[in-house]
């Protein structure tokens, strides 16, 4: 956490949101130097290029990293094998959807403030919470 946060996510942080960085949009189209990317540069709404990108290319690594798990593929290359009743207890469904309706309600709060300025684009506001609503569902 302390990698990723601290030294990896501010690097791509620059490159997209940064006036300067190379997939940025908000460069000068006159800069010949360091030119847009792929001619148009890269708009960034909300963050959600940069962050989910940043997470997808961790979880890749990590789980590259890691490996498979023990418990399921004993050796390497070899059978998957059933996990155990126990492993997976009851309250886990439970779990699972408290943990969906945390985060769908979270998803109100950012997607709402991610239109970035409410009192005159209170319609797109309205919008995205019609749009996290029937994408929930």
């Amino acid at each position: 956490s302390i990698l990723l946060t601290g030294f990896v996510y501010p690097v791509v942080v620059c490159w997209g949101w940064n006036t300067t960085g190379w997939a940025s949009a908000w460069k000068s189209v006159d800069d010949d130097e360091n030119p847009l990317l792929m001619g148009c540069g890269v708009i960034d709404f909300a963050g959600s290029g940069v962050v989910h990108m940043t997470g997808g290319v961790a979880a890749l690594v990590g789980s590259a990293l890691l490996g498979a798990r023990k418990a399921r593929q004993p050796v390497a290359g070899g059978p998957l094998v059933e996990l155990p009743s126990d492993y997976a207890p009851e309250y886990g469904p439970i779990f699972q959807t408290l943990g969906t309706l945390v985060l769908w309600m979270g998803w109100y709060g950012f997607n709402g403030v991610s239109t970035l300025y409410i009192v005159n684009y209170g319609l797109v506001a309205a919008k995205t919470m019609v749009t996290t609503t029937l994408s929930a569902g």
